[in-house]
């Protein structure tokens, strides 16, 4: 590596490293049992102290000593993309723990400190990186620095960036799974459903604009939506943060009351959470997203029983997947970016008997017809991925108001 980008990324980060890694599977983002001079809990610095500065490189981890793997994620605690990020991953602390160190590192949303922290696990002996949208300049930086090491990337494509050899990505079709939150909206939005009279407006909430994820999860939406009703009215906002509940409880509460939205798509993060406050108080319904996201209001049934379902993708599942499946082949495909969809049961909506009490028949027939062409390929649904943010933003303006 080369030190002055090293030292830079330090200069810039020197007050905030202390809490960068979180520790092997820890769902404390608190500082207790930290040593403040390496960022690193001491459960991490245990699992790492034999490759830390003993110049140690990849080509010596393949003698049977176990592989080190890191997962970087932002913070615990969105209750959605990186919670389950980080849940697949606390899975394979557990679950290969005999073949791998893995450390779930939380860097919080900087930028500098997660950069920082990346040169640190490699340094320390990496044998594979992992991370995510927010992050993908570090990685792309990081890998082409770094040549022996493994890298996967989720949710962005940037594998044309990257010098190497060694980053593998992994996306997914979620637009596919928003298509079938599309129809459900639709349905509720037409013919009204439990305590809410038919609209015909259906609302989304998202947690940054230019977010590729985000952006793919409203394309799907749009034409699903669009499918059942050509005339369906689509309103929107972002909030702009990930973590600002109040910002999108104001946005759903003026969605719902004033442009009268029967259900809001709530895909933003933290944030997010206002959005299901606001269903609650203005008794409208509201879907999750990544995760079923109704389960995290078993103490709250009013805010429980307006989620309608959560448009669900299996994020901790690739991340389970793809740390096994470096640990049994001993590499990845690399310069490949795969998407997985529906057909491939990593994309989809929460169903059961709530949301077959909140549909119409016609609503039932719509989604089951839409699930099995959507499977064997007989609907396409438009994806945002590949796509440039001019046709992305111009798509979305002329579908939604």
């Amino acid at each position: 590596m080369k030190n002055w980008k090293k030292l830079a990324a330090l200069g810039m980060t020197v007050l905030m490293t202390a809490g960068v890694f979180a520790g092997c599977g820890s769902s404390n983002g608190g500082d207790a049992g930290k040593d403040q001079s390496s960022g690193q809990s001491s459960s991490d610095q245990e699992n790492t102290s034999d490759t830390q500065g003993d110049g140690t490189d990849n080509a010596d981890t393949d003698s049977g000593e176990k592989k080190e793997v890191y997962v970087f994620i932002r913070d615990r605690g969105d209750l959605s993309y990186w919670d389950s990020m980080a849940e697949g991953s606390d899975r394979a602390v557990t679950d290969y723990a005999d073949r791998a160190n893995v450390h779930v590192a939380e860097t919080t949303a900087d930028i500098q400190a997660n950069l920082q922290a990346m040169y640190e696990a490699a340094d320390a002996g990496a044998d594979l990186i992992i991370t995510a949208s927010d992050f993908k300049d570090n990685l792309v930086e990081v890998s082409n620095e770094y040549p022996d090491i493994s890298f996967v990337i989720i949710s962005e494509d940037v594998i044309d960036q990257c010098e190497n050899d060694n980053v593998y990505g992994i996306d997914f079709a979620t637009a596919q799974a928003a298509y079938l939150g599309g129809i459900v909206a639709a349905d509720i939005a037409a013919n009204g459903a439990g305590d809410v009279e038919a609209t015909n407006v259906i609302g989304f909430v998202g947690g940054m604009d230019e977010s590729l994820p985000i952006q793919e999860y409203l394309w799907g939406y749009i034409q699903g939506a669009k499918a059942y009703n050509p005339d369906i009215k689509i309103v929107y906002n972002y909030v702009g943060a990930w973590n600002d509940p109040d910002t999108a409880k104001t946005q759903s509460m003026t969605q719902y009351n004033d442009a009268g939205a029967a259900v809001i798509f709530a895909c933003a993060g933290g944030s997010g959470n206002g959005v299901h406050n606001a269903s609650a108080e203005a008794k409208k319904y509201v879907f999750g997203v990544d995760s079923d996201q109704s389960l995290l209001y078993e103490d709250d049934k009013d805010i429980q029983e307006r989620f309608a379902t959560s448009v669900v993708k299996e994020i901790g599942n690739a991340i389970y997947n793809v740390i096994g499946q470096y640990l049994d082949e001993g590499t990845l495909p690399y310069g490949e970016y795969k998407i997985v969809g529906l057909a491939d049961e990593a994309v989809g909506i929460v169903e059961g008997a709530v949301l077959d009490g909140l549909l119409s028949e016609e609503g039932k027939a719509k989604l089951e017809e839409a699930k099995a062409g959507i499977a064997d390929g007989s609907v396409t649904v438009n994806s945002a991925i590949g796509r440039e943010q001019d046709e992305i933003k111009a798509f979305i303006n002329d579908n939604c108001q």
